[in-house]
């Protein structure tokens, strides 16, 4: 398993530009990004940013870069252990970004604000939102790998906008409710993450029982 971990950590770096000479490419557009969601956009809300709602939708941006990476088509027929290395790595990439925005966002409000936050973030809050951060981008993760290998790559990446769009609507509708509900849905994606690893398994059956003679 550790082989293919670090054989899917070296191909998703590839997909993003970030191998040999072609890093000078990739770097700033990360750069660009985290710059915005980590330093200019927490400079301008100031001490609001540590509002409960937008933190808790800051510990779930990593779905936002790891779905599409498990979207990805594979140079061959993986096996369970290779697609559960791809979702792994990818939730892994997706997670670490949303950290590295989150923790820069907290860093320059407290910095802007020059010691003047006196209530910082709500920690219990922010933990719950992380466990549903991690727990759908797992379960979208799977879904994306599960359709790729079954269909098509495009297809997954797809379904992957529909599942963005849909959390668009419901962060837009009921954004207020997103630190309640938070634990709740972290439960319901860790069992969507099952039953669509399940699906993975037997969607992986006929391609595995093809190669045999």
């Amino acid at each position: 398993m550790k082989a293919d971990l670090a054989e899917e950590a070296s191909k998703l770096r590839q997909r993003l530009g970030f191998q040999k000479a072609s890093w000078i490419r990739a770097l700033p557009v990360y750069l660009l990004v985290i710059g915005i969601f980590g330093v200019f956009l927490p400079w301008q809300k100031g001490r609001d940013f540590l509002d409960s709602v937008i933190l808790g939708a800051y510990a779930c941006l990593g779905i936002v870069f790891a779905a599409p990476a498990a979207a990805a088509e594979f140079e061959k027929d993986p096996t369970i252990q290779v697609a559960l290395a791809r979702v792994a790595i990818s939730v892994l990439y997706g997670e670490l970004v949303a950290g590295v925005m989150l923790l820069l966002g907290i860093i320059t409000v407290y910095v802007s604000g020059g010691g003047r936050i006196v209530v910082g973030p709500d920690l219990r809050s922010l933990a719950e939102c992380g466990a549903l951060g991690i727990t759908l981008s797992w379960a979208v993760s799977t879904g994306a790998v599960c359709v790729s290998v079954r269909f098509s790559p495009r297809t997954a990446k797809g379904a992957v906008r529909l599942v963005f769009l849909g959390l668009l609507a419901a962060f837009y509708l009921r954004s207020g409710w997103l630190p309640t509900v938070a634990l709740r849905g972290a439960g319901i994606a860790l069992l969507a993450s099952f039953l669509l690893f399940v699906a993975l398994q037997i969607t992986m059956v006929p391609r595995t029982g093809s190669r045999k003679p």
